[in-house]
């Protein structure tokens, strides 16, 4: 009777449970550590510019537009309705016109929907042209001449009209 109760039950390995807790955390570890490198691999980061001087001429130039816009006294009205876009502009009185305005609709998140347009002159001061629809969310509006730009920002659908003026630096 005595010799019963002095002999242990074993078991094997493979029914313990902190053997499999302790192989647990070194496979998560392995597991992990091969999801991310595959994820490292596959996804693009983007790439550093090689020529810094020339990206940093090209923020110079940025800013001598928007100097330019200032200088002409140049303030804008944005008006998206549907798929057309109406843009009123009020400049200096020696200011000239161009035939068209470069618009460039840039969703803060995904670059990928971003939307570009033409818009033509059809009366003083007044351009019109037409864009495909705008998702919902928030949208930086670029217009652009030539020799300058006006930045500014709108949300869709709530926002159908901005006004834009030149960035004061």
């Amino acid at each position: 009777m005595i010799s019963q109760q002095n002999e242990q039950v074993t078991r094997p390995w493979y029914r313990e449970p902190m053997v499999w807790l302790i192989i647990a955390i070194p496979l998560s570890s392995v597991i992990y550590g091969t999801f991310f490198f595959i994820v490292s691999i596959t996804s693009f980061d983007g790439m550093v510019v090689d020529d810094y001087y020339k990206v940093g001429k090209q923020i110079n130039r940025e800013l001598k537009r928007d100097k330019a816009a200032l200088a002409h006294g140049l303030t804008a009205q944005v008006m998206v309705e549907d798929k057309t876009v109406t843009v009123f502009i009020l400049a200096n009185q020696d200011y000239t016109a161009p035939p068209a305005l470069e618009i460039r609709f840039l969703y803060s998140t995904r670059a990928d929907i971003d939307k570009e347009t033409f818009v033509e002159l059809i009366s003083p001061g007044i351009y019109k042209g037409s864009i495909p629809k705008l998702e919902t969310g928030r949208w930086n509006v670029q217009i652009a001449s030539d020799d300058w730009r006006l930045l500014g920002s709108m949300r869709m659908p709530d926002e159908r009209k901005v006004v834009i003026k030149p960035l004061r630096k």
